[in-house]
């Protein structure tokens, strides 16, 4: 899940969207719940989003931990419901205390960001028209390319290839072409 800094009179915090079709949007509305205990891992390391969405249960066990290396910091703090959509919930992330992991940041690179981008356009095929899935496969191979003139890295390269792979299974699982290119 993405973030971003929200501020108004009373505190200072994050602000997101848990989008219809994740577990957290199932649990906020099927049970019911206004607020949530969460951990937040700030990283630009695009392992941690590769495994987010293919891997659940890895991350989980690892954030329980504390042992997923490519966090920079974590933000501690409480998720609360902020407004209730048709297909996703605003929330904000109330901090109660932050903890520095990495002294000098990270930066960048086109590769990992890149690699985040597809990620995101791969989990938007299950709610896209099937007229519009064609765009979503060149926005893919766009950072299959991206990430191919950038990085030499493997485990990137094996991320971008996966994940391309994987849109164009789900795109032509999804709406049933027979062509080649879904």
């Amino acid at each position: 899940m993405g973030f971003k800094l929200y501020a108004d009179g009373e505190f200072c915090g994050l602000t997101g969207r848990v989008f219809k079709g994740s577990t957290m949007y199932d649990l906020v509305i099927y049970k019911g719940l206004n607020e949530i205990r969460c951990s937040v891992c700030i990283t630009k390391d695009p392992r941690a989003f590769y495994y987010s969405i293919f891997n659940k249960k890895y991350v989980i066990n690892l954030l329980k931990r504390r042992a997923l290396n490519s966090c920079d910091a974590y933000i501690n703090g409480t998720m609360v419901i902020s407004d209730v959509g048709d297909d996703s919930i605003k929330v904000i992330v109330k901090l109660h205390n932050v903890n520095i992991i990495t002294r000098n940041p990270r930066v960048f690179d086109r590769a990992s960001a890149a690699i985040i981008e597809a990620l995101v356009w791969y989990t938007k095929i299950p709610y896209v028209p099937c007229n519009k899935i064609r765009q979503i496969l060149d926005r893919e191979r766009f950072y299959l390319e991206t990430v191919r003139r950038a990085s030499r890295k493997g485990i990137y390269r094996h991320m971008i290839n996966d994940i391309y792979a994987r849109a164009k299974e789900l795109a032509s699982t999804r709406c049933g072409s027979r062509d080649k290119d879904l």
